[in-house]
Formats: structure tokens, C-alpha cells, sequence
């Protein structure tokens, strides 16, 4: 089990640092960067109001783009499960970071920045919109690997806290 946050914002990280890294080799290399330096303003501008946009449709009850649908949907863990943990940081998302860092670093061409970060964005909405809904919920939702789901959502519920004691066990005034 991956807690669904986790899963999302590490694959906008990965894919992110890749966008950022091809773009600091090209650089590096004395090539030229792949967005021209005039253009680099609006590049900025327009992922940050991908990312808005983004957030709001998949904060939304849309049938095939919004997520609170399918978070309600997620059922409990059971207890039975051994809540085997697995990381989130697999060898196999490596290629999260290296192939956008070879493609920008090679091809150097603004569309092969966009799709990677626009990509990179949508993931960081959606660790947005699950983080908020595991908040208001009092959930945690997790990634479990199952025979009939390749990756179904399921939850568990977070204890309340115990709220502050004082040294001999009392509440405080």
C-alpha cells in the first residue's frame, strides 16, 4: 500500500526535477535553453494557471476528470490486511526523472517542456485535492494493488488526538 498523497506528489517531483535538470544541462552544456528567455515569463503564467485549472476539475464531481467521486467510492482497508507498506520511490520511477531530463536536454524544444510539465502539475493537483479531502474527511486514502483493481483507492480513518495533558495526566486550565 502507497498512501495516494505521497504517490502523486512524488511523480510530480520526479518528472518536475527531470523538466528542471534537462533544462540545467542544455544550459550547462552551452546549448541553447529550450524556451526562449523572452518566452520564459509566459511559460510561467500559463503552468501556473494549468495547475489552478487543473486543481478546480479534479476538486470537482465530474464523471471522467474529477476525483471526488472516486474518493468516496474508496472502500476500507480491511483488517484483515497485513497493510503491507511499499515505497513510494520505486526503481521503475526513475524514468519519471531521466527521460523528460534526456528529452529536454536533447531535443530542446518548448512543446517538449510543456507536456512534462503540464503532466508534472496535474499530479501536484491531485496530491492537492486528495491531501484536502483526506483533511476534511478525517481518511487517509491508499493505493492498494488488488486482483480485480490494478490500483483501487482505500482508506483508513486517522485517530482523534488525545488533546494536551499536563505532567500528573490532568487537562489544562
Amino acid at each position: 500500500m502507497v498512501r495516494y498523497v505521497h504517490h502523486e506528489l512524488s511523480a510530480a517531483a520526479l518528472i518536475l526535477a527531470g523538466v528542471a535538470g534537462g533544462w540545467a544541462a542544455a544550459v550547462a552544456t552551452g546549448q541553447s535553453p529550450p524556451v526562449r528567455s523572452g518566452a520564459v515569463g509566459v511559460l510561467v503564467t500559463s503552468a501556473l494557471g494549468f495547475l489552478v485549472l487543473s486543481t478546480l476539475v479534479r476538486a470537482s464531481r465530474l464523471k471522467w476528470v474529477g476525483q471526488m467521486r472516486e474518493f468516496e467510492a474508496a472502500t476500507p482497508v480491511p483488517d484483515t490486511d497485513g497493510r503491507h507498506l511499499r515505497t513510494v520511490l520505486a526503481p521503475r520511477t526513475l524514468g519519471l526523472l531521466l527521460l523528460p531530463a534526456l528529452c529536454v536536454f536533447v531535443i530542446r524544444d518548448t512543446g517538449i517542456v510543456v507536456v512534462p510539465l503540464a503532466l508534472g502539475l496535474d499530479w501536484l493537483g491531485k496530491a492537492l485535492v486528495g491531501a484536502s479531502w483526506e483533511r476534511m474527511n478525517g481518511r487517509r486514502l491508499w493505493l492498494t494493488p488488488g486482483p480485480d483493481e490494478p490500483s483501487g483507492l482505500r482508506y483508513t480513518t486517522v485517530s482523534p488526538s488525545r488533546g494536551t495533558r499536563t505532567a500528573t495526566g490532568a487537562r489544562p486550565a
